[in-house]
């Protein structure tokens, strides 16, 4: 059976720019252009994992 693990995803927009990023320590053409995103952890809403994330 697969582990389900609950994800948050932060889209940041302002004066109509999507905040994106890239790893330093990846290529590029491995992780690509990502968005906040992580996993939520136990005790957390959504809203926190995603606020959390964005400042990570």
């Amino acid at each position: 059976m697969p582990i389900v693990k609950e994800k948050a995803v932060c889209y940041v927009v302002q004066d109509d720019h999507l905040l994106v990023f890239t790893h330093l320590q990846h290529p590029m053409h491995i992780t690509g252009v990502q968005v906040p995103a992580g996993t939520i952890k136990p005790g957390e809403t959504p809203n926190q994992a995603a606020e959390r994330e964005l400042f990570e």
